[in-house]
Order: structure tokens, then C-alpha cells, then sequence
């Protein structure tokens, strides 16, 4: 964890820390996977643990992997504009955000290339929906009935489930509502990276 010089919270609560203006480009930032099935909760987890983690100090980034398609951008808007023109990389700035689409004519970038050219200034990587590569993950079950056994093959990860039955598991299960081990979780990640 950063050592931390407090200063005053922004709206989400958040204490800045010195390093807020450096950036380490070498850094070895923690990635946690967040998976789980198309409506099991995985972006309510993310929601609630990305404020407990702030007030904690740390400065969160998440990415939103493998998805066939999306759009950020609407017609109309200057950016789509400069997009369809055949912009290989378009940018939109404000004082407090920063966006960019970037046409990929080759193979997509990894989510290691994403983190090492975008995200070098946080603590945590937060990962929804990507499971085909070994970072730790939290695996998100909503179904109190459907609970399967871990994967041994991978014993760096635990469950979050809807359920409060005890589960017979090689990992720890957590009730989704028990914040304090999935924040405990991703903190020993933290601390190892």
C-alpha cells in the first residue's frame, strides 16, 4: 500500500496520496480478474468495492474485457465525426477526464499492453470478464443452488455467492455481502505485486 499523506476526500471519498502526480512506469500493478456468468453480479461487485478501496488509499482502474463490439462514441458527436473520417486514434479531453478510441487493424492488445501503456499511475487492476489468463480472480456465482467446485487448477482466487449454506471447497466462498474478505483478498494482492 502507498504510503499515504492525506489530503482533503473528493465526492467518492477518496484521500490522494503523494505519488497522485508521479508515474512509475516500471511498476508491477496487481491485476484481479472479476468473473462470473452474463447477470451473476460481477459489476455490483466491482461497484461496491472500488469506493472501499479508495478510502483506503488506493487508486483503482478497471477494464471491461472481450467484448465483440462496443460504442463509446455517437453519431453526430465531433469524435465520431473524426473516427469515420479515419482517425486512427481520437481523443476527447477535459480538465477532469480523458477518452480515446483507438482502431486496432491487427490483433487486439492484451490486457498486460493495456495496463502498461494506460494504467501505470494505480495500485489495482480491476478485470471484468476476462478468465483465459491467470491473474487471480473472484469468481462471482449469483444461483445459491448451482455453486460448483473450484477449479484446482487455479488456486489463487475465491468465490463470491448468494448463498449462506456452507460450501464444500478447495477455496474460500464468501456471502457477496461480506465486503471484508474480498477487500482482505485484494489486498494481499496489492501487497505482493
Amino acid at each position: 500500500m502507498p504510503s499515504l499523506d492525506y489530503q482533503k476526500k473528493d465526492s467518492s471519498g477518496y484521500c490522494g496520496n503523494k505519488y497522485d502526480s508521479q508515474e512509475t512506469l516500471s511498476k508491477n500493478i496487481p491485476v484481479i480478474s472479476i468473473i462470473g456468468k452474463q447477470n451473476a453480479g460481477k459489476t455490483t461487485l466491482i461497484e461496491r468495492i472500488i469506493p472501499l478501496l479508495r478510502r483506503k488509499g488506493y487508486k483503482v482502474g478497471t477494464i471491461k474485457y472481450n467484448v465483440p463490439s462496443f460504442e463509446i462514441d455517437y453519431e453526430g458527436k465531433d469524435t465520431y465525426r473524426h473516427y469515420h473520417a479515419g482517425a486512427d486514434v481520437v481523443s476527447i479531453s477535459s480538465p477532469k477526464k480523458l477518452a480515446m478510441i483507438k482502431r486496432f487493424e491487427r490483433k487486439p492488445p492484451t490486457i498486460k499492453d493495456i495496463i502498461k501503456t494506460h494504467y501505470q499511475n494505480v495500485d489495482i487492476v480491476l478485470v471484468e470478464g476476462y478468465k483465459n489468463w491467470r491473474y487471480p480472480y473472484i469468481e462471482v456465482q449469483n444461483s445459491p443452488y448451482r455453486v460448483m467446485p473450484a477449479n484446482k487448477k487455479y488456486k489463487n482466487h475465491i468465490k463470491i455467492t448468494a448463498t449462506t449454506m456452507k460450501i464444500r471447497s478447495q477455496i474460500p466462498v464468501f456471502h457477496k455481502n461480506d465486503l471484508n474478505n474480498v477487500i482482505n483478498f485484494i489486498e494481499s494482492k496489492i501487497k505482493m505485486g
